[in-house]
């Protein structure tokens, strides 16, 4: 038995107990409730860790991205949350933290190179489905021209991974009572093969990133992680092939944006996001309004108010999607940003519209007295 196998058994069980338990009108509400966790929940186990501010954590965006920052140094973190309603606090919560900067000397029309660093804990499910994962990043920003307006960078990927679940918290069909509608805690249980892995994958990226006289700024991103597919079977030793094989998909990430200034301090900055990996596509389409605060040219001060839409499909179903709303202020090289997702998919009856709150923090520095020749993308 997989999580997915497990994830039907406990749908199976509900399916059951509302039966047993609910009135007949209310049982075809949760029915479908119980359908799009079904729906939800295969997905997750088939998609990497994402956040909704995705440009504000660059080191799990794309490897590319290396240093590519304001001056000469990056710090972030970021933290989330989400379906509270359903499973209780901190159920599904993800932490990530990372730093970057420039190495090297700088090189012609201004070229460099960079490294990065980025850690990650996830936690899913009453299982307590971890991940640690720990992302080592190189990366070479080529300038195109010598005013250093245009760049094209290519970055590599190495990454380490520790997976762990907790079997004390899992239920079988055995412990099933079906005249009872309860779960026998002294029922026979199946065991897991194992309940902890660890294992190393490698990737790339590209980034393209373009600044016109008016300082506008066009970028577009591609990055592919997980090329070597490792295995990432809890059953190593079963009898049933599909367990033993069963690997994590290389997933796909095709990224751009722009920032386009309507007045000397009013930018719309569009953006978005498609990540591709096994029978699981997402989708991220969103735009933000920037308002800088000082007309001083070195001072980057400024708010954002933005929206965005994200549609999550799959091979059997969707899309789950939700409405992001989020807000940011940049500060003395600080940035500040909050977003809430607003759930308006199939599983509306159960989080009522509850999705997940989400906070970056991030502080951009310099080495030197000077910043580096060269613009920087707008994240």
């Amino acid at each position: 038995m997989n999580l997915k196998q497990t994830v039907n058994n406990f749908v199976r069980k509900e399916k059951n107990k509302i039966t047993k338990l609910v009135p007949m009108k209310t049982i075809s509400t949760k029915l479908k409730t119980l359908a799009a966790a079904m729906l939800v929940a295969g997905g997750m186990y088939a998609q990497d860790v994402h956040f909704s501010q995705y440009t504000l954590a660059p080191m799990l965006l794309n490897p590319a991205l290396a240093g590519l920052n304001q001056c000469d140094y990056r710090v972030a973190a970021n933290f989330r949350t989400q379906w509270t309603s359903i499973s209780g606090l901190n159920t599904y919560s993800t932490v990530a933290g990372s730093v970057d900067m420039t190495v090297g000397k700088i090189t012609k029309y201004n070229s460099f190179a960079g490294v990065g660093i980025n850690y990650f804990y996830d936690q899913a499910g009453d299982l307590k489905f971890n991940t640690n994962r720990v992302d080592l990043n190189a990366a070479y920003h080529f300038m195109l021209n010598r005013k250093g307006t245009m760049s094209l960078s290519a970055g590599l990927q190495g990454s380490f991974n520790f997976r762990s679940i907790d079997a004390s918290k899992a239920t079988f069909d055995s412990q099933w009572d079906n005249s009872t509608g309860t779960v026998d805690p002294n029922g026979v249980k199946e065991t897991f093969g194992r309940t902890q892995m660890m294992f190393g994958d490698a990737g790339f990226g590209l980034f393209f990133s373009a600044l016109t006289k008016k300082d506008h700024n066009f970028y577009l991103g591609f990055s592919l992680v997980h090329v070597n597919q490792p295995k990432i079977s809890f059953y190593p030793n079963s009898t049933d092939a599909s367990n033993v094989n069963e690997r994590l998909y290389m997933k796909l990430s095709i990224h751009g944006g722009a920032q386009l200034y309507v007045t000397r301090k009013l930018a719309v900055v569009p953006h978005f996001m498609a990540l591709v990996q096994g029978p699981a596509q997402q989708y991220n389409l969103g735009a933000n309004v920037k308002m800088r605060l000082s007309n001083l040219p070195n001072d980057q001060t400024a708010i954002y108010f933005g929206a965005q839409y994200r549609g999550l499909f799959y091979s059997k179903g969707g899309p789950v999607d939700a409405i992001i709303l989020s807000t940011r202020a940049d500060y003395k090289g600080f940035t500040f940003a909050f977003s809430y997702d607003i759930n308006v998919s199939k599983l509306m009856p159960a989080t009522h519209t509850v999705g997940g709150p989400e906070l970056t923090v991030m502080y951009q520095g310099c080495f030197r007295k000077k910043p580096r020749p060269g613009h920087c993308p707008a994240l």
